[in-house]
C-alpha cells in the first residue's frame, strides 16, 4: 500500500518545487545571483548586430576609454569588420556608469529597462558596470554591421553625452 502512494508523493514534490520557482527564472533579464540588482541572460552579448563576443588571444589591439561625469573619453572608435578589440574601460568618476555595445534600438531598450531597474548591473559579453576607480575589460569581435554604438545606458546618461559610435570599416 505504501507503493501507491510513492508517486504521488514524488509529483507533488516536484509541482511544489516548480512553484516555488520565479517566474522569470528563465527569462533574459532575469535578477542572478544573491544581489537584486545584478541581471544576466542570453540577451546580453547576443546583440542584434553581427558582432560577437571575442577571443582574448585574437584581440590585437586594445582601446583604452576614459569615463568621466557625463562623458566617454572618446565619441568615435574605428574598426575593421572581423576585428577582434580588447576595451579597457576606467571609470574616473564619483559613480558607476556602463560601457555596452550594441545597435541603437537596443540601446534604446535597455534604457527604457534601466529607467524601470536603476540599480541593475551587468558582467556580460557586450555590456560592464564599472564602479568608480575600477577599470574593467571588455573584448568583442566586429561584424559587418556598420550601425554599431558604445554608450552608457544607466538613465539620463547617454542623453547628457556618454554616448559614441563605432566607424567599421569593411
Amino acid at each position: 500500500m505504501i507503493f501507491r502512494f510513492v508517486p504521488i508523493a514524488v509529483t507533488a514534490s516536484l509541482v511544489v518545487a516548480a512553484l516555488a520557482m520565479p517566474a522569470h527564472a528563465h527569462d533574459d533579464h532575469a535578477m542572478t545571483g544573491s544581489d537584486p540588482h545584478r541581471h544576466g541572460g542570453t540577451a546580453h552579448g547576443a546583440t542584434g548586430t553581427d558582432g560577437a563576443p571575442g577571443n582574448p588571444f585574437d584581440a590585437k589591439r586594445t582601446v583604452r576609454i576614459a569615463v568621466g561625469h557625463d562623458s566617454f573619453s572618446t565619441k568615435v572608435i574605428q574598426v575593421r569588420a572581423g576585428e577582434t578589440v580588447r576595451f579597457v574601460v576606467t571609470n574616473d568618476d564619483y559613480e558607476s556608469h556602463e560601457f555596452g555595445i550594441a545597435t541603437p534600438r537596443e540601446h534604446d531598450e535597455h534604457r527604457a529597462m534601466m529607467k524601470q531597474m536603476p540599480n541593475m548591473r551587468h558582467e556580460d559579453p557586450n555590456v560592464v558596470t564599472i564602479d568608480p576607480g575600477q577599470t574593467k575589460e571588455l573584448i568583442w569581435r566586429f561584424g559587418q554591421d556598420t550601425n554599431v554604438e558604445f554608450a552608457c545606458d544607466i538613465p539620463g546618461h547617454a542623453e547628457h553625452g556618454m554616448a559614441g559610435k563605432f566607424r567599421v570599416m569593411q
